[in-house]
């Protein structure tokens, strides 16, 4: 018996290698935990990514300085996990004043924050965050891993990027 699959519009014929190709599929997707990716904000590859960042940057974060999650930029629990050396807290953007750096969910929030402390190290998922100078970074993890950066939310927010950093990003 054959079986016909349309996925794209035109007749494709189901033979052994399409099922042990589609079993191989279901497989690997079956690996991506439901903890591991937000439909909303940072996945945990962006989180990951983005507290190694902040180590490149000219202004280190003092031990026990505050990281601020804005609601739905980042899993709370999986930043805890991956940031030990700050302070990870919870709040709206007004509540941005003295953290060192920020997660964000867009452009707009970026700036709100950036009104309450113009010295936090604004990160998002968002390229367009950046794009919109809003943002210092944003971290992409699909297709490929890509960091991007604003030199002029970074200058708005005394950052200098350190040379080797600046080989690593994408400068907008």
């Amino acid at each position: 018996m054959r079986v016909t699959v349309k996925p794209w519009g035109g007749p494709v014929e189901k033979t052994p290698f399409g099922k042990v190709a589609a079993g191989l599929f279901a497989f690997a997707f079956s690996l991506v935990s439901p903890s591991a990716v937000s439909a909303d904000g940072m996945d945990a590859g962006q989180l990951q990514i983005a507290v190694k960042v902040l180590r490149f940057l000219g202004r280190k974060a003092q031990p026990g300085a505050t990281l601020l999650v804005l609601p739905g930029a980042a899993d709370l629990d999986q930043v805890k996990a991956v940031l030990s050396s700050l302070t990870v807290v919870e709040g709206g953007a007004g509540s941005a004043a003295g953290a060192y750096a920020v997660f964000v969910n867009s452009a707009s929030e970026a700036q709100e924050v950036t009104k309450a402390n113009p010295a936090a190290v604004t990160v998002s998922g968002d390229i367009g965050c950046v794009n919109a100078g809003s943002c210092v970074m944003a971290i992409q993890t699909t297709p490929k891993v890509s960091i991007h950066a604003s030199g002029v939310a970074a200058a708005k927010a005394g950052i200098v990027f350190d040379p080797v950093f600046k080989m690593l990003i994408t400068e907008h």
